[in-house]
């Protein structure tokens, strides 16, 4: 499995292709990947599906992915690590665009298609990516800060997106499954303790705290407890495999009570 590395805080990359020229990769950055121009197929971890024209794709230093170009393909790569968001402290915290990222990252829209569902939408985002490229090709004054400035309206409108997915699938009918309405609960309120207990999670579902309880391990094979303390285990690792987060952010971010809190979850669980 190659890796890429990337040293830059962001690099931005334009390019159009009729055959995909990097192998099966993953990165240490994050990447959003937005489609100007095309279709074929996108192969990220162990799901294939179709990609075309405006749709997008958020991708983390865990995913694996490659793309089958079947037409003429536009990329526009948008190359970013957490150190981005530190390198505007003028902006909204380092740590919301943490949160932001991740729930992103775990959304179960990302991992079956594009992030971005509504055409009004995609539209506005074609002109969005359109704008970014050319900040970034010409080094005008202000330029980086309007990058920034435009990658926060890209987000906001990715959370649009998300949150109008969930919505939707909180109506989708009961055979769904509760046990996966409760785990995309989980990963929405993972930053709020108080909305993770049992007694929370039953009153939002309107079960019984011994039948929730009871039909998550049978469907899931671990119970409620364990998903969310292996899901927030999952979430500090990665923050600290960054080495760009400070503990006191991080202990903040997870509600902790302070730093040593956090150090004494941190070596009980082995995080590092």
């Amino acid at each position: 499995m190659k890796r890429y590395t990337q040293f830059e805080d962001l690099v931005i990359t334009d390019f159009e292709v009729d055959k995909w020229p990097h192998p099966r990769h993953n990165h240490n950055h994050f990447e959003i990947v937005y489609i100007a121009k095309g279709c074929g197929r996108h192969y990220l971890n162990d799901i294939d599906f179709c990609y075309k024209k405006g749709d997008l794709f958020l991708l983390g230093p865990d995913d694996e992915h490659e793309f089958k170009v079947k037409q003429t393909t536009r990329f526009i790569y948008f190359k970013f690590t957490k150190l981005y968001f530190n390198a505007h402290t003028d902006l909204p915290l380092p740590g919301d665009w943490n949160k932001d990222i991740d729930y992103l990252i775990s959304h179960p829209e990302r991992k079956t298609g594009s992030l971005l569902q509504f055409k009004e939408d995609k539209l506005m985002v074609h002109q969005l990516m359109e704008m970014v490229v050319q900040e970034y090709q010409n080094t005008r004054l202000l330029n980086k800060k309007i990058i920034f400035q435009i990658f926060s309206i890209v987000m906001l409108i990715l959370k649009r997106n998300s949150h109008a997915c969930s919505a939707k699938a909180m109506d989708r009918p009961a055979s769904r499954g509760v046990a996966q309405d409760l785990i995309e609960y989980i990963e929405l309120h993972i930053y709020d303790p108080a909305k993770l207990t049992l007694k929370a999670m039953s009153a939002h579902f309107n079960y019984s705290d011994n039948y929730i309880g009871m039909l998550f391990k049978e469907k899931v094979g671990t119970s409620l407890r364990e998903y969310v303390n292996n899901f927030r285990q999952q979430l500090i690792r990665q923050r600290l495999s960054h080495g760009t987060v400070a503990m006191k952010q991080i202990a903040s971010e997870f509600g902790f009570v302070d730093e040593s809190h956090l150090y004494k979850f941190i070596k009980k669980n082995n995080l590092r």
